[in-house]
């Protein structure tokens, strides 16, 4: 059985208040969720610049962290895939770059209204919007 583990970051990029920038993967084990942009972070990197890293990777925009959200735990078993992450999700707002998905694992990329979003969300990531809204009572 396959397994992913380990620390992640996630964003939310400010667009505006009530906006979120979603992603769809085709990588297990987010296949076919919509998500917020992050990945694992990679040796010798502090959180924050796995966040602004995987931003880049996944969406093309460069970013700056506003403030982090919260720690968050991912776990469980899809398609004979085992995951236990360790996410920190982090705010953060666009400081260049243009909207591109990235080719070998993203779908699509939308933006969205918090009020209207897909479903379903990858793991906590409905927990991360929520505490996202909770702050600017959306």
């Amino acid at each position: 059985m396959k397994s992913y583990c380990g620390r992640t970051a996630t964003a939310i990029i400010l667009y505006s208040v009530d906006k979120v920038l979603l992603i769809k993967r085709d990588t297990l084990p987010f296949r076919g969720y919509w998500a917020l942009p992050g990945g694992r972070m990679e040796l010798g990197e502090v959180v924050e610049q796995t966040c602004v890293r995987e931003v880049r990777e996944e969406t093309g925009l460069d970013v700056e962290v506003v403030y982090k959200l919260g720690d968050y735990h991912e776990y469980g078993c899809r398609e004979g895939v085992v995951y236990d992450y360790y996410p920190t999700c982090f705010v953060v707002e666009v400081v260049g770059g243009e909207v591109r998905g990235q080719e070998s694992e993203v779908q699509e990329i939308e933006l969205f209204s918090l009020n209207e979003l897909p479903s379903p969300l990858a793991f906590e990531h409905d927990r991360m919007i929520n505490d996202y809204k909770k702050m600017f009572k959306i």
